[in-house]
């Protein structure tokens, strides 16, 4: 399902702004989650496991603007879709450093928005989203990758920490770490840091020699031997 987020500190602005794009969708016939937010505070923190498609965002809020929240959305989000709401045109040319599809002035128009919104969702595809399917004891459960913090090996058993869902254990399984990884996570952003854990570059928000931060604040070890190569994939995905 398409997923968009709306940040506006003017509850007006933004419930003007949310009706429009439930008229659109409407119209166009198209299944959304739509989630308002007065604070970019508040956008960031459950966007780490809402992840959006689709941003619309004021650029004048209280203590972090727009663009800085679109700076450190980008810095998880690479594919995002940002559109900027604004009555300062005098943000414009800041803007583009995170990429927007647009940036619109204030009073939004239905025309204006409906043709970004257009632009926006033809450059995204919620359906090609990646899924894991996992078999439990209870029966198979079907997990986004993008939704996996980190995979941990303990006594033959492989459990999935996840933002979503709670802790999902496997049955034992007769085959090592290693190869586990090869077979369910050949072409993902699923790293070995660790002998018995691998984490998800997507997840990752601050790496150090000792440990890794998540971003739901969980700390897990990275080993020596591994720094190097997380390192390396993790700047890899940020360029």
């Amino acid at each position: 399902m398409l997923r968009i987020a709306v940040c506006d500190d003017d509850r007006s602005d933004r419930e003007r702004v949310h009706g429009l794009v439930g008229l659109y969708l409407k119209e166009k016939d198209i299944r959304a989650d739509v989630r308002q937010f007065d604070h970019p505070d508040a956008l960031i923190e459950e966007c780490k496991a809402f992840r959006p498609h689709i941003y619309i965002l004021d650029i004048v809020m209280p203590m972090l603007s727009g663009i800085e929240a679109a700076r450190e959305l980008r810095w998880d989000q690479p594919d995002a879709q940002i559109i900027f709401a604004t009555s300062e045109t005098s943000y414009a040319l800041e803007s583009f450093d995170v990429n927007p599809i647009n940036y619109i002035v204030k009073p939004i128009e239905k025309e204006k928005l409906f043709q970004t919104l257009d632009l926006a969702i033809g450059r995204v595809d919620p359906e090609k989203e990646r899924y894991i399917n996992l078999r439990t004891r209870d029966g198979m459960v079907s997990v986004p990758v993008d939704d996996i913090l980190y995979v941990e090996y303990g006594n033959h058993v492989v459990s999935y920490h996840t933002f979503l869902h709670d802790t999902i254990k496997l049955p034992t399984i007769r085959i090592g770490f290693s190869e586990y990884l090869e077979n369910n996570h050949p072409h993902d952003k699923i790293i070995r840091c660790h002998e018995s854990i691998a984490v998800n570059i997507n997840a990752i928000i601050k790496l150090s020699k000792n440990d890794i931060t998540l971003s739901n604040n969980e700390h897990i070890p990275v080993s020596k031997s591994r720094y190097s190569s997380v390192l390396e994939r993790y700047m890899d995905h940020r360029l």
